[in-house]
């Protein structure tokens, strides 16, 4: 499980920073990665529903209700980045709309499915490998080597979410596909 030192100084050697650290603290570099790790982390939670940031939670509804549109209004989490969707009781898919920090609908109650920020998410190493060339690509303005190479940087982050993505996808296999016919199914290639 990489820590957010780890991909700050990941960063900070792929955008050829000077006097890389091991404290966030130490050069000008890495204080300028230290300020822009959370909001590239939340901007790289939000992309994607990652297997590993998902959470699960029975919504509060919130003391007042919302002033027009639908009947309850529901306190989203604090540490949601995304939703990924919300069902009612019974497993039935709701109609919603997010309204500030708040989800509003019709149903008497709401379990949600989100994207978590949590500093207790132990993310995997493919999107720590993203997150670190997003970071560099962030501060590589600010950088004396790093400027002139942003666009690389962000076509690297780019690839590098692919294959996140793709190992993402993978851990969230389910399963063998039944073919609906014997014809597909004798021509099924594997």
């Amino acid at each position: 499980m990489p820590a957010k030192l780890d991909i700050i100084n990941a960063a900070l050697a792929r955008a050829g920073a000077r006097g890389v650290n091991f404290s966030a603290s130490g050069s000008p570099g890495a204080q300028v990665a230290d300020a822009a790790y959370t909001r590239c982390r939340d901007y790289c939670l939000a992309l994607y529903p990652w297997p590993f940031a998902l959470r699960l939670v029975k919504l509060a509804r919130a003391t007042e209700a919302p002033a027009f549109g639908a009947r309850h209004a529901y306190t989203l989490p604090g540490d949601c980045v995304r939703v990924i969707d919300a069902v009612g009781e019974g497993g039935t898919a709701l109609r919603y709309a997010i309204v500030g920090n708040s989800l509003h609908t019709d149903a008497k109650a709401v379990n949600l499915r989100y994207v978590s920020n949590s500093r207790d998410v132990p993310m995997s190493e493919a999107f720590a490998d993203a997150l670190a060339w997003r970071l560099a690509f962030e501060i590589s303005p600010y950088l004396e080597q790093g400027g002139s190479s942003a666009r690389n940087y962000f076509q690297l982050f780019e690839q590098a979410l692919d294959r996140a993505k793709v190992d993402a996808d993978a851990q969230d296999n389910p399963g063998p596909t039944r073919w609906p016919s014997r014809f597909l199914r004798e021509r099924r290639v594997n």
